[in-house]
């Protein structure tokens, strides 16, 4: 009984250790505060990318062109971020007024690299 106790406690503390060794910022996150907006509306983003990548745009065909755009020139826009806080960022964006209706991929790009993608329903 001694030596069961013993092997069902070892797996336990080793994964107690896991859980609390691995870094809060080890991955990405990005949410969006609606999942369906009408053309015009305005969604709030929320995004965080791994320390050591850094956010380089959330970004959308369905979003209103910033100027800044990178690439979603001609073809969308970014989210205008607002604030940065501890390796979030979070603004918003406006959903284009001639954006059709269907879903949209709201795209996270850390460090240049895909990180993070939800689906964003435009409808009349």
């Amino acid at each position: 009984m001694k030596i069961l106790r013993l092997a069902l406690t070892v797996p336990v503390a080793v994964l107690v250790y896991a859980l609390v060794a691995a870094p809060a910022s080890a991955g990405s996150l990005l949410l969006v505060d609606k999942s369906t907006v009408s053309p015009g509306g305005v969604v709030h983003v929320t995004a965080r990318c791994p320390l050591a990548e850094g956010i380089s745009h959330v970004g959308s065909p369905a979003f209103t062109a910033t100027g800044h755009d990178g690439p979603y020139t001609g073809n969308g826009g970014v989210a205008v971020f607002t604030e940065h806080v501890g390796g979030m960022g979070s603004g918003h964006a406006r959903i284009r007024s001639d954006a059709a209706p269907g879903t949209y991929p709201v795209v996270l790009r850390c460090g240049g690299g895909h990180a993070a993608e939800v689906p964003l329903t435009v409808t009349r």
